[in-house]
């Protein structure tokens, strides 16, 4: 049971009570020889020097600097300063790029904490201070001079010298009351400039209201933005705000345009008898959809037969190609979204609803379009052979996953769920075909990371109200399985036919990612050795030498951050954590455009025509940028609802696992609660706490008391951030029979 506390902090806090300077002390006092950072003439000439490829005449440099109000006597004193530095030359009556000018071209990316990196094509990011990062915009291009750091091995800064192609215009801002009135301030305080809009356009708004404005000029006298109003997006406090944040936050398509309506409004409800004509006639196998309980489009529904040698998988994938023509503009907008979202309560499809909801989901008892994956295997799994097929299906049966585990005696719990001898024996045979792949799955090394899900619970009011895990059943499993069959099918029939088609990649780890995983599995005392190339079985030996192991979560998301990210590609350059050589997403087109791509190629195969992508590498990036964007998005506005469910249990005290350690402090997970906040490393106790070399614990100086990855630990939450998706933890300790927090 958790136990509400109060949030003082314990007033017996001296000097004592502070960090020990002694060894742990250091003068802050550095040299900075090696730095030097013009000031605003200077950078003047030297973005005009950075401008040109050529050497700049004298004159035209200083013809440019008086123009914006500096005089010429100022502006000859500055260029003889930066010829001393070796800047810049000067060499009759021409300025050159001296040997200490390094500069180049690149964007911006910035952090909310208000600094910024500065990346280009060369081997390392630049470090952009927070006074630089003034005026600046995330993904703003420029180009930059670069200034050795004194500190050696630490990152050179960069100076921004010329501004190009601004990035993002347009932020989320809210409205607050204060002593002046209302006023503007940037959501989760991302732009750390003030933003001001007009006083007419403030004065229509209201307190708590969530905007989107369009940022104008930046007053660089006194570091503000002018903006002007976009859109009202409604109150912070409404429920469902975060989602419309998100949307303009990364960039993601809402709404879809009107003009779409045209097309939509063509789209049929049933399946026409010509649409059927020429199609394998599937309707009276017994396919069923299997899905989760709150599923509103299936896109792939399966049967599988017994036979004496064997098994014959059917899969079948909504025929989204028949109703998407190529560049018609739902392809087009469908192309440019990529994928669906999901968000915890609403989900933007990436095809319109007519589509996704309705004669493109499989339903029960419906005639629906599909293209068939037949595949044959035999008593060990292994595929024989593989056929596909535009065909028509007839689904009988609506499942979920539960319910297919309660049929088929995986749960204890009793169900009058009665189904026909044929549906039940289809389910009976994926069951023990399932058991044989996963088998396989093993032998061949396939990572299997079971990570925590959790999902959402929300309110009548559509307010989130909690958080729990999701369970996982064994028809998961089951389907999983299947539908990993269908798409190394579909990558090996186009890739035997030399169709241009878009495979699904994954990379191997980079060196430098396993070597840090190695140092953590050492400061474990998990005696695993990795190789400097491991392969798939090298990773699942350590998934499986953990599972007792107390920081087995931290293992686990160890292993998965050492992965790269899987990608979009023309070319079959594997995957990586599934251990397949050839890989493709075929199963659903519904909320992937890749998908679609893919069912296009093997109807091409098949004998209709399609015409063949001009472009696949840049298709597959776009679509990889894309789900990048989307995945980003999700996890912010999982944050978002985190914190609003911790914010309902601010002093509350509960015990939390240690799941991973920065060094900046730990991150703690209560079960309880289902959720994860941060325990800084100042709340650990009264004595200077350090990293451990292997940075998997913290010790205390005086004490040696650790902290490390998989300790329980007594905490009570004493923030929540919800713009920021932040939780704070501080911890729980007892003397002398009294409670203290820290």
């Amino acid at each position: 049971m958790s136990k509400k506390r109060s949030n003082r902090v314990s007033a017996n806090r001296g000097a004592s009570s502070r960090r020990k300077s002694g060894s742990h002390g250091f003068s802050r006092k550095r040299e900075r020889d090696e730095e030097f950072f013009p000031d605003q003439l200077q950078r003047k000439i030297l973005g005009i020097l950075a401008s040109s490829d050529d050497p700049v005449a004298t004159s035209d440099v200083e013809n440019q600097c008086r123009s914006v109000g500096y005089k010429k006597k100022i502006i000859q004193q500055k260029i003889a300063e930066l010829e001393r530095l070796k800047f810049l030359l000067v060499r009759k009556q021409s300025m050159l790029k001296g040997s200490r000018f390094q500069a180049a071209s690149g964007s911006v990316e910035l952090h909310r904490d208000g600094y910024g990196f500065f990346t280009h094509d060369g081997v390392e990011d630049w470090y952009i201070r927070p006074a630089e990062t003034q005026g600046l915009l995330n993904g703003d291009h420029m180009i930059a001079l670069r200034v050795l750091s004194s500190n050696h091995g630490r990152a050179p800064f960069a100076v921004p010298l010329v501004l190009g192609q601004r990035g993002a215009r347009r932020i989320v801002l809210v409205i607050e009351h204060r002593r002046q009135g209302l006023v503007s301030r940037v959501l989760a305080n991302e732009l750390k400039d003030r933003v001001c809009m007009p006083d007419d356009v403030l004065a229509e708004l209201s307190e708590e209201d969530v905007v989107v404005a369009e940022l104008g000029q930046f007053d660089l006298s006194s570091a503000v933005w002018s903006a002007e109003l976009v859109e009202r997006l409604g109150k912070i406090s409404d429920a469902g705000i975060e989602v419309k944040i998100a949307l303009h936050k990364f960039g993601i398509s809402g709404p879809r345009d009107a003009s779409l309506n045209v097309e939509i409004e063509n789209i049929p409800e049933a399946v026409d008898e010509a649409a059927v004509m020429g199609r394998a006639d599937f309707r009276d196998l017994p396919f069923v959809t299997i899905d989760g309980p709150d599923a509103k489009d299936f896109d792939d529904a399966v049967y599988i037969e017994k036979v004496e040698n064997g098994y014959i998988l059917y899969v079948a994938i909504a025929d989204v190609s028949h109703y998407v023509n190529e560049h018609s503009l739902i392809d087009e907008d469908a192309r440019k979204r990529s994928t669906s979202v999901y968000f915890p309560r609403s989900v933007i499809p990436m095809l319109p609803e007519e589509l996704s909801a309705g004669i493109c989901s499989l339903k029960p008892n419906q005639d629906r379009l599909v293209v068939v994956a037949k595949i044959e295997l035999d008593s060990d799994a292994t595929v024989i052979e593989t056929e596909f097929f535009s065909s028509v299906i007839h689904s009988k049966q609506r499942l979920t996953y539960k319910d297919v585990d309660i049929l088929l005696g995986e749960s204890e719990c009793m169900s009058d769920l009665s189904l026909a001898p044929d549906i039940y024996e289809s389910l009976t045979n994926l069951k023990s075909l399932t058991y044989l792949l996963l088998k396989r799955r093993k032998n061949r090394g396939a990572l299997e990371i079971n990570a925590r899900e959790s999902a959402f619970l929300f309110d009548a009011q559509s307010q989130v109200s909690s958080i729990e895990t999701q369970n996982r059943y064994f028809a998961n499993r089951m389907i999983e399985e299947a539908m990993l069959c269908a798409n190394v099918a579909a990558a090996e029939f186009l890739n035997d036919r030399q169709e241009p088609f878009l495979y699904r990649a994954h990379p191997e780890p980079d060196a430098a990612r396993v070597v840090k995983l190695a140092d953590l599995l050492q400061s474990l005392g998990l005696e695993l050795q990795l190789p400097n190339r491991p392969s798939p079985t090298d990773f699942l030996k350590i998934l499986n030498e953990s599972l007792d192991h107390p920081a087995v979560d931290s293992v686990q998301t160890a292993v998965l951050r050492t992965m790269n990210q899987a990608r979009y590609t023309a070319t079959p350059t594997g995957h990586f954590g599934l251990a397949y050589e050839r890989y493709a997403h075929f199963t659903s087109p519904i909320r992937r455009y890749p998908d679609l791509v893919v069912h296009r190629a093997i109807k091409n195969q098949l004998g209709c025509s399609y015409d063949r992508e001009t472009d696949i590498e840049g298709l597959g990036d776009l679509c990889s940028v894309n789900e990048r964007k989307v995945e980003e998005a999700v996890r912010w506005t999982h944050g978002w609802l985190t914190a609003t469910v911790a914010g309902r249990h601010v002093g509350e005290e509960h015990i939390g696992r240690i799941v991973s350690v920065a060094s900046f402090g730990c991150f703690v997970f209560i079960e309880e609660l289902c959720l994860e906040g941060l325990l800084h490393v100042s709340e650990l106790g009264r004595e200077f706490f350090s990293l451990d070399d292997g940075a998997v614990a913290f010790v205390g100086s005086d004490t040696g008391q650790v902290f490390q990855m998989g300790d329980s630990v007594q905490v009570y939450i004493s923030q929540a951030d919800i713009e920021n998706g932040r939780v704070n933890l501080k911890r729980v300790y007892r003397r002398k029979g009294m409670d203290h927090v820290r």
